[in-house]
């Protein structure tokens, strides 16, 4: 809850991080007087920091086993066009 009317806040709408879609930050009241550049450079730096801890998502098996049927598939339906192709242009 953010009490008081002096506090500085930042919405970030377009955070630029794999985690984040929205974010917004409550200025504490010492730091309210940086510029806007320190202030985004410090936004740029929270939520990469944040990217970086969070581990990147395994595939399971089942998804594994379902991503390989579906480059068989892809595979066989494309030799068998590229055969029916030169049957076509052999005949």
């Amino acid at each position: 809850m953010v009490k008081g009317v002096n506090k500085t806040v930042i919405e970030v709408n377009n955070t630029g991080s794999k985690v984040f879609d929205r974010v917004v930050f409550y200025v504490s009241p010492g730091y309210s007087n940086l510029s806007q550049k320190n202030l985004n450079r410090a936004i740029k730096n929270f939520t990469m920091q944040i990217d970086d801890s969070v581990p990147k998502r395994k595939m399971s098996l089942r998804q594994k086993y379902a991503l390989r049927r579906r480059v068989i598939i892809a595979a066989v339906v494309g030799l068998i066009s590229i055969v029916g192709i030169t049957m076509a242009i052999i005949l």
